[in-house]
């Protein structure tokens, strides 16, 4: 176990159908397997996160291999730099696509997931039960300082002091983002003047900067995938309705897939 208390920050123990830390706070475990320790912060909706309509979405396209050359690209970095049995956090997990990949090949590796969307993380839970998913702020981390060994980090926000203390000593963090002219195709069919992607940094304080590389590939889509991929990304309200409306009847697109990564090793 890697979780603490979100109110006290003692270590959390399972005791029947509950995680209970010393000071008798509670935290009842879903029938799904998964554990909400997200506090409620103050104008916050009770639907933080990801939508179960965009969670579905990704489901269908990670279902439908459209993520899986980069899902392989990372798996192989994983497996150069980190041999020795570790605990693994995947920060922002969704529906949990990438750490069940990475736990079906390199299972000896403890893994972990949290995410704000309870609906992301009910549906990982369901996935896979050897799994610990937690709905979990990645800006205030309830889990042990300097208990991690691996975290990973794939299309979601956090806080860079929160990922330096959960890492252990000589713990690696795999940062991934898009590339500037990632799902490029869609950007021209939506807007008038499309813009690609900010570059990703090269330099994080605390941390040692490992190594880096992209992925890059094309995808043909048919309708039902282009369907799902906006109804997944920000595209399924961003950009003008009108050519949404006719990106949508297209029975197939050939998109640009591209995504940047990094591994950092957590300095003394």
């Amino acid at each position: 176990m890697i979780f603490n208390c979100p109110n006290c920050a003692l270590s959390l123990h399972k005791s029947a159908s509950t995680w209970i830390c010393e000071n008798r706070h509670t935290f009842d475990i879903a029938k799904e397997g998964y554990i909400n320790l997200l506090l409620p912060a103050k104008g916050q909706s009770k639907m933080a996160g990801d939508s179960a309509d965009m969670i579905q979405a990704r489901r269908a396209i990670h279902e439908a291999g459209i993520y899986e050359p980069l899902a392989a690209t990372l798996y192989d970095v994983i497996r150069e730099h980190i041999q020795t049995p570790t605990s693994a956090l995947d920060i922002g997990c969704g529906e949990g696509y990438y750490s069940r990949y990475f736990q079906e090949r390199m299972p000896s590796h403890h893994y972990f997931g949290i995410d704000i969307s309870k609906a992301a993380v009910k549906t990982a839970a369901k996935q896979n039960t050897t799994i610990q998913y937690t709905v979990a702020s990645a800006f205030r981390i309830p889990v042990e300082s300097a208990s991690v060994g691996i975290a990973t980090r794939i299309f979601a926000p956090s806080d860079d002091a929160e990922l330096h203390r959960i890492l252990s000593s000589d713990g690696h963090y795999l940062e991934v983002g898009p590339s500037p002219n990632h799902l490029w195709e869609l950007r021209e069919a939506l807007y008038d003047e499309p813009t690609p992607h900010a570059p990703h940094r090269v330099a994080l304080n605390g941390f040692d900067l490992v190594q880096q590389g992209q992925c890059h590939y094309p995808f043909d889509l048919n309708n039902d995938q282009l369907k799902h991929l906006i109804a997944a990304t920000p595209f399924s309200h961003k950009g003008h309705r009108e050519k949404r409306v006719l990106l949508l009847q297209r029975n197939q697109i050939v998109v640009t897939m591209a995504f940047e990564w990094r591994l950092f090793k957590k300095l003394p």
